[in-house]
């Protein structure tokens, strides 16, 4: 085979404007996605230890009957951190690590959309796990389980901070979570290099795109959950116990339409690697590579149908248990034709077995497993007898540990190079990979027998003479293993970071546009934008003699020189984050300290916003072209179209709940006797008129009319006002009527609901009122209508929402 070096890499590197700074300083002011992957990765691994110690304890604790390694409550503690921190401290940051790291070199991209908000979210996801183990160090952690069940862990059951730990923390991750899948959805969509095509994506981006649209979607319901709970155990409301008239089942939905999806989130970047390791090492494209990405796609939309097979033994009827039966069948459809298509690459390949592509190949292994063991639960009478037994453990390790896991280290050892320059050592990865397959089934297919055999879940001690004690101690054995295997791997990154075998650009002859660069990458990435003709189009570039049959030009890749602008280092993202913690953790030590963080924040936060905006004069004033994507939009409009699908699943959540509690109230006023509909009637006319004044505002910066730009703002800011103290005034003569916001189940959710439309009012009205102030200083003119275009897209939504609740509220009680 003929094999060519493809021009990108031979462009002549260009200067760069925005060093970053040497030393520590560089890292926690850094924008660069690359060392922002970096960051996510090594913190995940910190937390893999953590978490892998407190798996340890927990097998050394049920290796023998009548266990006395630790008690009942640290044991509890233990396993409900365990899980905790495997889902959102090692699993979700290991795949965000890839995303932060690949997705802009596979695409073609300088950098992400935004660099910033991407430092942000790292921050946050850090601070998010130091809030979380801090509770041991206050001798409070998290005692309840993972999925924190209520009503165990309401107040009247779990007294003390233990919850609130628990629930602050996830809180705070699940921004971090949002932050970046907003981030790396607008990256995708916007920054493809030109000629990338949706349908010539790796498959990896697609994978990618679609687990951010399940995290936009998934966290909004679990967030809502989490304020629920926050709620009853500090405010006194009664969302999920039913002496109040809540019910705890309300929380199952709720977490579970977060929790299955969560399961997609996890599984599908390790599909996405496995998708991209097979080709290269079989040495042939990917089979099926349409159907792979559809199936990806109808993966994530089944994935929403499917929660409530987690509650099978609620007791929710035949009919509601023989529907969703069949969507979680249903799923398994698109799930086997990955199966499938992943084993025609490795038929007829030229392959070579090396560690990526052996920890590929356990994926599927091991992924089929605990597929199989899956169908089994959409059966209602198999899952009832299996629930809250070791089986589901079984099942569950298998899906997310000999999947997910074993996916990332195929990802690890396959783009190690490219990130470091050096190869991880062969020898030690085969071990690596040996021992953790042997340690991974030693641990968990046994838990299938005792699951089967009766034994529960979050039991922390069991007699003998139950016939569980043998295989308990062949699982504590493998746990063992798979610790063994673990040190291996650390020790081989230490050494192959030392003195590893020098990688080259592409050590692999890969097949993505990440091999045409130096390992690793220049701070740019690319010198010169690529321009992408076909599928897989390093390949046919390095192979012209592999090229299929309809290609009109003979370059499948070739080079767009362009200007080059990379984004300044900057302290925003990480004081952001830290005054947002400190507000946070207050609300555990005293509310004055979480009003003076919460006012610290807001000051980081119009910091962070106005830290690029230019001063009259600049140079780079009123360049917007920086900002403006492959498909000709703004980042930042694009951005906001994608926070607001985001808010939709928030908001509609929160109606929901309300529909779902609407004539369960128990005591104080009804809804007809206090519900002031004259006056809530013409606030809702001030706020859609506040709608007509944004119009003519973005109208009026678009014609290049500043003035008449500021004065229409202005009129917006008042017309908000002026809705929010009508709004102020009713809950007033609610409180006099005697509806407080504990008094019954409609006060709770609708103050709750109310009160957040109104608290993304005021942040509008902030909003606005910023943009204003700048306007008068100059610093946002005609080339910025883009700022006041997002703002716009912002209060409409406000306001349409504010509608269903008037209509669903007011209107139709």
């Amino acid at each position: 085979m003929t094999v060519r070096a493809p021009s990108i890499a031979a462009a002549a590197a260009p200067r760069v404007r925005h060093a970053e700074p040497r030393g520590l300083a560089g890292w926690l002011t850094t924008v660069d996605h690359k060392r922002i992957g970096v960051l996510y990765g090594a913190t995940a691994l910190v937390f893999l230890v953590v978490g892998g110690v407190e798996a340890l304890i927990i097998r050394l604790q049920l290796a023998r009957p009548d266990g006395t390694l630790v008690g009942a409550d640290p044991y509890n503690a233990l396993f409900t951190m365990h899980g905790t921190t495997m889902v959102f401290l090692v699993a979700m940051p290991l795949a965000a690590a890839m995303f932060n790291y690949l997705v802009p070199l596979l695409i073609g991209a300088r950098d992400v959309a935004f660099p910033r908000l991407n430092a942000f979210s790292y921050w946050v996801f850090l601070g998010g796990g130091l809030l979380l183990n801090a509770s041991w160090l206050a001798g409070a952690p998290p005692d309840a389980g993972w999925f924190g069940y209520a009503p165990l862990t309401e107040r009247p059951f779990a007294p003390g901070a233990h919850v609130d730990f628990w629930v602050l923390s996830l809180l705070f991750l699940g921004t971090s979570s949002i932050v970046a899948s907003l981030n790396f959805l607008v990256t995708i969509l916007n920054l493809r290099a030109p000629g990338m095509t949706f349908l010539r994506l790796p498959l990896f981006v697609w994978t990618t795109a679609v687990t951010n649209v399940l995290i936009l979607l998934a966290f909004p319901p679990l967030t809502v959950a989490l304020i629920f709970l926050l709620a009853d155990r500090m405010l006194g409301t009664a969302f999920y116990l039913p002496p109040g008239g809540g019910s705890p089942v309300l929380w199952q939905h709720l977490f579970w339409i977060f929790g299955h999806p969560e399961v997609y989130i996890l599984i599908l970047p390790a599909m996405g690697i496995v998708s991209e390791v097979l080709p290269t090492f079989a040495r042939k494209p990917l089979f099926g590579y349409a159907a792979m990405v559809y199936a990806s796609a109808l993966i994530g939309f089944l994935g929403f149908g499917v929660w409530a097979h987690h509650m099978f033994a609620v007791g929710m009827g035949p009919i509601a248990d023989s529907a969703f039966a069949l969507s979680t069948m249903l799923i398994a459809i698109p799930t086997g034709i990955k199966i499938f298509n992943w084993l025609a690459t490795l038929w007829g390949g030229a392959i070579r077995f090396r560690t990526a592509l052996l920890f590929a190949c356990g994926f599927i292994g091991m992924f089929t497993i605990g597929g199989l063991s899956g169908i089994m639960h959409a059966s209602p009478p198999v899952d009832i007898q299996q629930t809250d037994t070791y089986f589901v453990v079984a099942h569950f390790h298998y899906v997310l540990f000999g999947g997910m896991i074993l996916g990332i280290f195929a990802g690890l050892y396959y783009w190690f190079p490219k990130a470091t320059g050096r190869l991880l050592d062969e020898r030690l990865g085969r071990w690596h990979f040996w021992l953790l397959l042997v340690g991974m089934n030693l641990t968990f297919f046994p838990m299938h027998f005792v699951g089967l055999m009766g034994m529960p879940r979050r039991i922390y001690h069991y007699p003998a003479g139950l016939g569980w004690a043998g295989w308990n101690l062949a699982i504590t054995i493998g746990a063992f293993i798979q610790a063994a295997a673990m040190a291996v791997f650390f020790a081989n990154v230490l050494r192959s970071l030392r003195r590893g075998a020098p990688a080259g650009p592409d050590p692999w002859d890969g097949r993505t546009l990440e091999w045409a660069l130096p390992s690793p990458p220049p701070p740019y990435n690319f010198a010169a934008l690529p321009l992408v003709r076909r599928r897989d189009p390093l390949w046919l570039t390095k192979h012209p003699d592999a090229r299929g049959p309809g290609l009109a030009n003979p370059d499948a890749l070739a080079a767009r020189p362009g200007p080059i602008h990379l984004p300044a280092p900057s302290a925003w993202p990480i004081l952001t984050a830290l005054a947002l913690l400190v507000m946070t953790g207050g609300v555990l030590l005293h509310l004055g300290i979480a009003a003076l963080a919460g006012l610290a924040s807001l000051a980081a936060i119009l910091g962070f916003a106005t830290e690029l905006l230019p001063r009259p004069g600049h140079p780079e004033a009123g360049d917007a072209a920086l900002h403006r994507g492959s498909t000709g939009l703004d980042n930042r409009k694009l951005g906001v179209w994608t926070f607001i699908g985001s808010e939709c699943l928030f908001f509609g959540t929160l109606i929901s709940s309300y529909l779902a509690y609407r004539g369960r109230s128990l005591g104080g006023p009804t809804p007809h006797e206090i519900l002031n509909i004259p006056l809530t009637s013409v606030s809702t006319f001030v706020l859609l008129m506040s709608s007509l004044s944004m119009v003519l505002a973005v109208a009026a910066i678009q014609a290049g009319d500043l003035p008449a730009t500021r004065r229409w703002l202005l009129g917006t800011i008042g017309l908000g006002l002026v809705f929010l103290a009508g709004q102020v005034y009713e809950f007033n003569h609610f409180l006099h009527e005697g509806l407080g916001f504990t008094t019954n189940l409609f006060a709770s959710t609708f103050y709750t609901m109310v009160g957040f439309h109104g608290a993304h009012v005021t942040a509008g009205v902030v909003w606005l009122s910023t943009l204003w102030y700048l306007l008068g200083r100059r610093r946002i003119g005609g080339p910025q209508e883009v700022l006041v275009d997002s703002a716009g897209l912002y209060w409409h939504f406000v306001d349409v929402v504010w509608i269903a609740i008037f209509t669903l509220v007011y209107l139709i009680q």
